[in-house]
């Protein structure tokens, strides 16, 4: 029976699928060092975040078929390398749109309502709090959203017709005409910066969108205005973020993700009280991971079985290198 490597424990409704098809090991920590000791005999990974498989894994695993991950990210997965060794890289480009989203409306409409800052006063018994008017209505105001694909167009929809806010959005890939019966104003990345109260980042970690949200960009937002980042740390410069948010030239943020993770006890972000924080855990609403188990199972369950996966996301690199 062919072995697969859980980088962490899935949901039992993800074991139920390998159950009798494939024989299960489970890491005893996400390392890196722990997941190079166990992958060279494996024949599938199904890989959560908190994990990377690395070029030197891939190449120590001869009997490797098959990455699947829980999410829609394989930006911790050497997928050149995947590629050129014949191993299939499937991924969950739509399951996590839903909750990734909410969360982030989640975040903006809580900056916009200051409420870790009224809970807290409710708490302290500082009733006189209410009166400091901390909180902002939303309706007329103006979301910027950068990356217009699954997550960032529900994010839109929703702050403008649940919210009534303007939406402009960035997103190179996307033409105007394909949206042309839409609200959405589409425009350059400075415009959505200078112009927005509200920047939602929804874009996948490349090397074209590492470092995008750089310190010369961050300075063109308003002061009032707000960064809401449920991608990835590293499309944004996070020292200079916290030096803007420190020095009040940027309102507020809600960060669910970040250059380092988990995030270090000690971090500056943990100590602003204009900042949200929440631990990459846009996706894991009960109902989204127990889909990405269930998925990520499957599709090493496909790739034993001789069956084409739903998702591979590097379907043209093996073509290119295999025909």
């Amino acid at each position: 029976m062919k072995r697969v490597l859980l980088s962490q424990r899935i949901r039992d409704e993800g074991l139920d699928v390998l159950k009798g098809r494939a024989e299960v090991v489970i890491a005893p920590d996400p390392s890196e060092k722990t997941i190079s000791q166990l992958i060279g005999d494996v024949n599938g990974v199904i890989l959560r975040t908190t994990s990377r498989i690395t070029r030197q894994m891939i190449l120590s695993a001869p009997h490797l078929e098959v990455i699947s991950r829980t999410g829609a990210g394989v930006d911790n997965i050497d997928v050149k390398t995947a590629s050129e060794r014949g191993v299939k890289v499937c991924n969950l480009p739509s399951l996590n749109s839903t909750s990734v989203a909410e969360h982030a409306v989640a975040l903006l409409v809580s900056l916009a309502k200051a409420l870790p800052y009224l809970d807290a006063a409710v708490r302290e018994s500082n009733w006189s709090k209410r009166n400091d008017n901390k909180s902002i209505e939303l309706y007329q105001k103006t979301l910027g959203v950068i990356g217009y694909g699954r997550i960032g167009s529900y994010v839109a929809q929703i702050m403008s017709k649940g919210f009534g806010m303007k939406v402009l959005a960035y997103d190179p890939y996307v033409s105007k005409s394909e949206n042309s019966n839409s609200d959405v104003l589409f425009c350059e990345l400075e415009e959505v910066l200078t112009q927005s109260d509200f920047v939602t980042i929804h874009l996948p970690a490349t090397p074209k969108t590492e470092g995008l949200l750089s310190r010369e960009r961050l300075q063109m937002m308003k002061p009032n205005a707000y960064l809401i980042n449920t991608a990835r740390g590293c499309v944004v410069d996070e020292s200079a973020l916290i030096e803007m948010l420190s020095e009040k030239k940027i309102a507020g943020a809600g960060l669910d993700v970040f250059e380092v993770e988990p995030l270090p006890a000690d971090h500056p972000l943990t100590k602003m009280d204009n900042v949200i924080l929440s631990p990459h855990a846009g996706a894991l609403t009960r109902e989204c991971v127990i889909g990405a188990a269930v998925e990520a199972a499957q599709a090493v369950v496909d790739v034993f079985s001789g069956r084409e996966p739903k998702n591979v996301y590097n379907k043209a690199e093996l073509k290119n290198c295999y025909g």
